[in-house]
């Protein structure tokens, strides 16, 4: 599936400024404090400057606006015995369970001065996860719903964004190579797609420094914006590791 070239309705600017963090595996709470913070930011400055945040998380279960306790009800037990945590989020989608191993990619654009809308934002989200799934080896098609990205062995990547005032947050998920035990806790989906990984398609390990790098050139690509500036930290992330048991 292929879409147009993206169409601003702008004259192209050379100067605009994609700023992308990598900033590893970081706690949930920081990443959406990260997120509000350059949500104000961009929608003070009124230009088509960006920030894209790349990380994993712990594992945490979060659910979107078209979500509900159903997906959850099997795995309640589970959840608590394992110590996560279940948070009900302004994304949309539906119940996720993220983990490391799984690339979250949070994309903060200007879609007004971008001149691009809802939909052409959504199929710019998906083209690109398209085009790193191609560049990997792997075969695959949007979902009927336009929730994500299906391959041959099922779902591996999952849209879940918001728009704020004409700026986009959340965003977008990727199953690299995660702990699949616990991605199946859940039901992630409303269509009978099983969840899978890049890793269990290819049956190899898939690189996520790979994917990672893909994933930002496509969506640079895709929203019109030339050599993106990569920063490794931020001076106010909190970084965490746990450790989390599922009884098999």
């Amino acid at each position: 599936m292929n879409f147009p070239p993206p169409a601003t309705g702008f004259p192209k600017r050379q100067n605009r400024t994609l700023k992308v963090y990598l900033l590893g595996c970081v706690d949930f709470d920081s990443l959406l404090f990260l997120q509000e913070r350059a949500l104000r930011e961009i929608d003070d400055q009124q230009d088509d400057q960006a920030v894209l945040f790349v990380c994993e998380h712990p594992p945490i279960v979060t659910v979107g606006r078209e979500g509900s306790h159903h997906q959850l009800s099997g795995s309640y037990h589970d959840l608590k015995a394992g110590q996560i945590e279940v948070r009900w989020t302004s994304r949309g989608g539906g119940a996720l369970l993220h983990a490391p191993g799984q690339l979250a990619v949070y994309p903060l654009l200007p879609l007004k001065q971008l001149g691009i809308g809802i939909s052409g934002f959504r199929k710019r989200l998906q083209q690109a996860t398209l085009s790193t799934a191609t560049e990997l080896g792997v075969e695959c098609e949007t979902c009927p719903d336009d929730s994500g990205i299906l391959s041959r062995c099922g779902q591996f990547a999952f849209l879940g964004a918001a728009i704020k005032s004409w700026i986009s947050y959340y965003g977008l998920y990727i199953n690299v190579s995660p702990d699949m035990k616990l991605q199946r806790l859940i039901d992630a989906n409303r269509y009978d797609h099983r969840v899978t990984s890049l890793s269990a398609t290819l049956t190899r390990e898939a690189s996520m420094g790979s994917v990672r790098e893909s994933i930002i050139r496509n969506l640079a690509r895709q929203f019109g914006y030339q050599d993106p500036h990569i920063f490794t930290r931020h001076p106010l992330l909190n970084r965490v590791k746990k450790k989390v048991y599922v009884d098999t």
